[in-house]
């Protein structure tokens, strides 16, 4: 019985193993003329072997953040000071951070960059669940008409979200991370309608916000010529920028079977970061159609986990971290796609489990590690109810 009931926890860490192994599979093809290029053609394996370490350091964080009772992140104190250092972290990049063609949005640590948007996005979702459900159990308490009760906790609920979602947005404005100000816009409005939050003030707030951010991109200059490349190529004005010509070309290269393990010519410098934020490409070049099916399919188990999750949890306070976390890794994982394959405008979306990169691996498996908290305290309180109603009985 016991058995049967932890099978949603198993499922997950098996999903997230098979997807770490498939990365470092793919990474030792696509990376190897890079890594003999940034090794003098000593090792082949460089980004393997760098991944691996991420990976491993992942793991034991996943294990560390999955024992700490996500109840934690309830009190104010805990939740606010941990997005607290999301926005000094936010703003000291701006200040110290290293510049790469533009932009600030990176750490440099000796020989490893840490981009601190990726954990900022998990410090808000942690902080946005504790003031919805703070507001919700406050307004409760305050007041006993129904009418103003609603529309008093509609206008803390908006204060609220639009206060802590707002900063962040105004600080990764300014590191020039349009990926990264999207997902956290995404956040806050999804957050906000989970809430429960008027509809008709929703729909509203939700155009008058997506409009603001496109002004937004289009203002920025090279955000700009990346939205006229996109609409001029979809609406066949002009051919597709090079890299989305080159990733167009990977992937339907790879047709059915794809041209086999090792076989990528993209790799060969023929299209850019095809180990990071392209790696769908090179993958679906290598592997074919029916592996972006093996792909696409272990994707689905873990966001099906995740919604299965929220479904169990009986604690809203649960439900909207996990809501958070579903929007963040499924926006990444539809973004990136879609980046690749040419739906949306070029911008650096890393492929969740799949890219190499460092903080987002790390970011990445903070959250997993919240939502193992959460399935296990789901399991555990199923087993309270259990025995209960046997000695009831």
């Amino acid at each position: 019985m016991k058995k049967n009931r932890k099978d949603l926890g198993t499922v997950f860490i098996i999903v997230i193993l098979l997807l770490m192994a498939l990365s470092i599979i793919t990474l030792a093809s696509l990376s190897s003329p890079r890594s003999l290029s940034d090794s003098n053609g000593k090792n082949a394996l460089h980004f393997v072997n760098l991944q691996g370490m991420w990976f491993g350091l992942g793991i034991i964080v996943f294990f560390g953040v999955s024992k700490i009772d996500y109840r934690k992140y309830r009190k104010k104190w805990f939740s606010n000071g941990l997005y607290s250092i999301g926005a000094i972290l936010l703003s000291a990049v701006l200040v110290i951070g290293q510049s790469v063609n533009g932009a600030k949005r990176w750490f440099q640590l000796g020989p490893i960059r840490v981009q601190p948007s990726e954990f900022a996005k998990i410090f808000l979702i942690l902080a946005l669940a504790g003031c919805i459900d703070r507001i919700s159990k406050s307004s409760k308490k305050k007041y006993r008409n129904k009418i103003k009760l609603k529309k008093m906790r509609d206008i803390s609920l908006l204060k609220g979200v639009g206060l802590y979602t707002g900063l962040y947005l105004i600080l990764i404005l300014f590191e020039k991370s349009f990926s990264s100000m999207f997902q956290i816009l995404i956040l806050g409005f999804v957050l906000l309608f989970v809430s429960g939050f008027n509809l008709g003030w929703f729909s509203v707030i939700t155009g008058v916000g997506f409009f603001g951010a496109f002004d937004v991109a289009i203002q920025a200059g090279y955000r700009s010529k990346r939205i006229q490349d996109f609409i001029a190529n979809i609406t066949l004005k002009s051919e597709p920028p090079y890299q989305t010509k080159q990733s167009l070309i990977a992937i339907g290269s790879g047709k059915f079977l794809g041209r086999g393990y090792g076989g990528s010519i993209q790799k060969y410098y023929f299209l850019p970061e095809i180990h990071t934020d392209y790696i769908f490409s090179g993958y679906s070049e290598e592997m074919g159609f029916i592996g972006v099916l093996l792909l696409i399919a272990l994707y689905l188990a873990l966001v099906i986990v995740i919604i299965i999750t929220i479904g169990k949890a009986r604690d809203f306070f649960a439900k909207y971290i996990l809501t958070g976390i579903l929007v963040m890794i499924s926006t990444q994982i539809i973004g990136n796609i879609g980046v690749v394959s040419g739906l949306v405008p070029s911008t650096g979306i890393p492929l969740p489990l799949m890219s190499y990169g460092g903080s987002t691996t790390i970011a990445l498996m903070i959250s997993l590690g919240i939502v193992y908290n959460i399935i296990k305290s789901i399991y555990e309180q199923e087993e309270e109810t259990i025995e209960e109603f046997e000695y009831e009985m």
